[in-house]
């Protein structure tokens, strides 16, 4: 087996991972072919709604199955890319990766093909099955955000230190969520204006902003109180909890914002700058989740979440997601398109972010307790030490007194 892809194989960082030429094949044909099978499900193009549900499916079983096998021999031999460190700007690399992809073809095609001649004329509940699944996805995009900055913050170096609970950081906090957001709420506002109204001092889409930003700031507010408590604790390190926190804060923020300037009513979005936008927080969203099972499988021992495995885990995430939100687009005959879902989904991953919090900053900063027994057992070894050396002058001191008495 060739170097490119043995020395591929001791990667860990996410980021290394996701730029290696072995498996950048697999990215590349993550976004191509969601985008397309979306856009062929959306049109109904020769029916391919429930047929474009299957395949999805069968995408993201077959990269299941492909995070299993690739820490063996044969796994990486099929599914990742020999570039022999020559990088992807050559006509030898792509050929190899067509081989490599065509192995994903086959498997996905034969799961297509089980599937469809297994299920018959309950190929329906192949589409009804994924967008069903479009509410546990975007809960479990609120875990793979939270469970990074997890893994992030306690990846630095921790010390105990004191938190910022007081008013005065609340606040602090509060004006920077209300500075960053305004100017983009008024911006996308401004935009979504039509030409044909009449411009006034004080109309309906600037009342809506303005309660939009002061519900924002009401979300730092609630979670500055919640986790309060927890981070007034003396044996966290309160600064990486406070930066926890105000990661966790923004990314809601985001989100609502996000789910906000989807609302027909408020904005009027454009439906490709959408497409676009939510390839990016996929993307986002997989490098979150391959970072988190990929920390975990390495704490663990365990081979198939490391690595380039970790990757495939990503992309039959991705496949699913992709999936969910097409066939939901389908299933309601256009009615709900991108836009709104993908609104419904940022609604959904934002609360499960604030819900999750108290639990997900008590994650965060601890302070290794071998620091804290070390320390209990120098004190017990330092009481051991002034007792015994207490008897020895008491000892001593009795020696004294019988060789007084003697003389």
């Amino acid at each position: 087996m060739g170097d490119g892809i043995e020395q591929d194989a001791k990667v860990e960082g996410v980021v290394e991972s996701f730029v290696n030429p072995s498996t950048f094949p697999h990215i590349v044909a993550l976004i191509f072919s969601t985008a397309i099978l979306y856009l062929m499900m959306k049109i109904q193009f020769f029916g391919i709604d429930e047929l474009g549900s299957i395949i999805f499916l069968s995408l993201a079983i077959t990269y299941i199955l492909a995070a299993i096998i690739n820490p063996s021999k044969i796994g990486r031999f099929l599914l990742n890319v020999n570039h022999d460190h020559a990088g992807i700007f050559n006509f030898q690399y792509w050929i190899k990766s067509a081989k490599v992809m065509s192995v994903i073809a086959i498997t996905c095609l034969s799961f297509t093909v089980l599937f469809v001649s297994q299920l018959g004329e309950d190929r329906s509940k192949v589409i009804l099955f994924m967008s069903s699944i479009f509410l546990l996805l975007s809960i479990g995009q609120a875990i793979s955000i939270t469970a990074g900055g997890i893994n992030y913050s306690n990846g630095r170096k921790l010390k105990a230190r004191v938190s910022k609970t007081g008013r005065l950081a609340t606040a602090s906090r509060t004006i920077v969520i209300i500075l960053v957001f305004s100017p983009l709420v008024w911006w996308f506002g401004y935009t979504a204006e039509q030409n044909a109204q009449e411009i006034t001092y004080v109309n309906l889409n600037w009342i809506l902003q303005l309660v939009f930003i002061i519900s924002l700031g009401l979300i730092v507010i609630l979670a500055d109180k919640i986790t309060r408590e927890k981070r007034r604790s003396e044996s966290i390190d309160g600064r990486a909890v406070d930066r926890f926190m105000m990661f966790i804060i923004a990314t809601c923020c985001w989100h609502l914002f996000s789910a906000w300037r989807r609302n027909p009513f408020v904005q009027n979005p454009n439906e490709n700058a959408i497409l676009v936008e939510e390839g990016f927080l996929m993307a986002v969203t997989i490098i979150l989740a391959v970072w988190s099972i990929s920390n975990r499988g390495k704490k663990k021992g365990w081979r198939i979440f490391q690595g380039q495995s970790a990757i495939f885990w990503g992309v039959a995430f991705g496949y699913t997601y992709g999936g969910s939100v097409a066939s939901l687009s389908s299933i309601s005959g256009g009615y709900l398109d991108m836009v709104s879902i993908t609104a419904l989904g940022h609604l959904i991953t934002a609360v499960s972010i604030i819900v999750m919090l108290p639990l997900s900053i008590g994650l965060v900063g601890i302070v290794k307790k071998i620091e804290t027994s070390s320390k209990e057992k120098l004190e017990e070894i330092s009481k051991i030490y002034n007792s015994e050396k207490g008897i020895e002058e008491e000892n001593d001191s009795d020696d004294e007194e019988i060789v007084e008495l003697l003389d």
